[in-house]
């Protein structure tokens, strides 16, 4: 009996230390309930989507990330499938929500975009508020390049894009102008700006409002128009790829000292399908150019992103060839509500 009572007694001790250990950690659960929660500071990133364009079973988004300016959501940087659900699950409020960056218009990118802008009127009317502020809608001009043997654009110009989206009289959700404001949402409305997507001019400032500087640069990614980001707020800088084959240096020019390059993850430096693979090395950037890139531009942290299945199981890989190129800096692999918050060392 002696022996029972102290085995007992040894368990309910083993119980309290694990109780008192664990603590802490649920506390710190219930603190960070979700993403938002775990925003601070005077400019943080949130990931919506660190996958590519395959729906795959870790149950990745599409591109997505939402930047925060003193906590607040300030500019959504592209808006690809599954976007929205992510922005549900955060619990971020987007009711002031009204500067979107589009990198390029493949559908892994955008195609989340009318369901985003719909939800800022639904946020705007439970806040009892109402959104008037057109959105301001950037993305790359288009380039000119045609299909083969025909003289039809494979890209339209950003705003040609948007306004096959939401014009009237013909736009496939013209519904929104009326919508907005029959729900008490506010009154809809949008200005789209296109950025040169000519891969020889320089890095230029496309939006400056107040601390927040916007800066934008063309890079190459195949026939598709495409930009680079930079997000410069109060001595904080975030630069995001997009998607690059990174065949020239703007990604250099446009990340150089940046706090964070969330960088465009998907492909490997071989090819394992041989010439079925081959027009994926006109896209896309291998881990050995990034690392070319990340040395010479010297971010603080690189974030591996757009994640394919090419990649997701080899990362140990990708790294290495990063590492192999001269970068030494944090290299971080973005997930899904991932919430980066610049200035902090973890």
């Amino acid at each position: 009996m002696e022996y029972a009572r102290k085995i007992g007694q040894g368990v309910v001790a083993a119980l309290m230390v694990w109780l008192l250990a664990i603590a802490p950690a649920q506390a710190g659960h219930e603190h960070h309930k979700h993403a938002v929660d775990r925003v601070h500071g005077s400019l943080s990133v949130m990931v919506l989507g660190s996958g590519g364009p395959v729906a795959m079973s870790s149950g990745r988004a599409s591109a997505g990330y939402l930047i925060f300016t003193d906590g607040k959501p300030r500019l959504l940087m592209d808006v690809g499938g599954g976007t929205f659900k992510s922005l549900a699950a955060s619990g971020t409020n987007v009711k002031d929500l009204d500067l979107i960056l589009l990198s390029h218009l493949h559908i892994d990118h955008t195609s989340d975009l009318p369901a985003v802008i719909k939800t800022v009127y639904f946020h705007a009317r439970g806040a009892h508020d109402l959104h008037k502020a057109p959105f301001q809608i950037y993305g790359p001009g288009a380039n000119g390049v045609t299909f083969p043997n025909s003289k039809v654009t494979q890209y339209p110009s950003t705003t040609a894009y948007l306004s096959d989206l939401f014009d009237m009289p013909n736009g496939a959700y013209r519904y929104l102008h009326i919508f907005a404001k029959a729900i008490s949402g506010g009154t809809f409305g949008y200005e789209g700006h296109d950025i040169s997507p000519d891969v020889h001019k320089p890095v230029h400032t496309i939006l400056k409002d107040g601390d927040l500087v916007v800066k934008a640069v063309g890079v190459i990614h195949g026939p598709a128009p495409a930009v680079a980001y930079r997000i410069e707020y109060k001595g904080k800088t975030i630069v995001y790829s997009g998607d690059t084959s990174s065949k020239t240096n703007n990604m250099v020019d446009i990340a150089r000292g940046a706090d964070m390059l969330i960088y465009d993850t998907s492909i490997m430096d071989d090819i394992p399908n041989g010439p079925r693979d081959a027009v994926f090395y006109k896209l896309h950037t291998t881990p050995s150019r990034m690392g070319e890139v990340a040395a010479a531009a010297n971010p603080k942290t690189l974030v591996l992103s757009h994640l394919t299945p090419n990649t997701l199981p080899r990362l140990d890989q990708v790294k290495q060839k990063v590492r192999a190129k001269g970068y030494r800096g944090r290299i971080k692999v973005a997930h899904d509500l991932a919430v980066y918050n610049l200035g902090d060392d973890d």
